[in-house]
């Protein structure tokens, strides 16, 4: 009897897995991340957080809370997919910027995945980058020109986003676009932050959800196949 309960279980254990397989192949070709901040802490495999000074973070009732207490500190977070090149790509954020203070939130693309540091160094490395700050609300940059994106402030709360899209990059906010930008064909990086160690700007950003789509995009894929084994070792030890 044991062991054909054994067999039946193993079999169905198989076939719940191969269910399972499906959509993992499913999320990995439609190349579609979301994360909603449902743990205690950021997933270190998928995000990598560069601070600076007293800047930090801490996930808490399903958002992703950044602070940069001062004008010396600064905090951004990378998403570890690796560099963006010659390919589409959108990253899409909803999130709340303290607007008591001089802050100056972004989501950005970057040649090089440097940490928060002073403004002579990083505003030289930009490659693009969305923003609202509490006097200059949508910004953008783009080979040293800066332009207001025509959004309006200080309504800092909303869902920001920017896409790769052909040879174009198009800004969102809040479902509605508000500046196209020429795409450069060259590596970027993508990342999020209240503040990146500039000489004027401190503050806070929560976060409360992020999604990412494109090609490369294959963390939610990842992420199973690394569970499975776990899984299936701690249930082999059980029969």
């Amino acid at each position: 009897m044991n062991t054909k309960y054994n067999a039946l279980w193993i079999i169905t254990f198989l076939l719940c897995s191969g269910i399972a397989s499906v959509g993992w192949i499913s999320t990995a070709t439609a190349g579609v991340y979301r994360e909603e901040f449902k743990g205690n802490d950021l997933d270190k495999k998928l995000w990598e957080v560069k601070a600076a000074g007293n800047a930090s973070y801490v996930v808490k009732d399903g958002n992703l809370i950044m602070t940069s207490p001062d004008v010396t500190d600064g905090i951004l977070i990378y998403w570890r997919g690796g560099d963006i090149s010659d390919e589409d790509f959108s990253f899409e954020i909803k999130a709340a910027v303290d607007p008591n203070t001089d802050n100056a939130a972004l989501i950005a693309f970057i040649r090089k995945d440097l940490p928060p540091t002073v403004n002579t160094t990083i505003n030289a490395e930009w490659k693009n980058m969305f923003w609202c700050g509490k006097n200059t609300p949508g910004w953008y940059i783009n080979n040293d020109d800066w332009k207001n994106a025509g959004v309006k402030g200080p309504e800092f709360e909303g869902t920001w986003k920017a896409e790769i899209k052909g040879n174009d990059i198009i800004c969102y906010f809040n479902g509605k676009k508000v500046v196209t930008i020429d795409k450069i064909q060259e590596q970027r990086f993508i990342c999020f932050g209240p503040d990146t160690y500039t000489s004027h700007y401190l503050g806070a950003m929560t976060i409360d959800w992020i999604e990412l789509s494109g090609p490369t995009v294959t963390a939610a894929a990842v992420q199973s196949e690394e569970k499975l084994p776990i899984t299936w070792g701690m249930l082999k030890g059980r029969s």
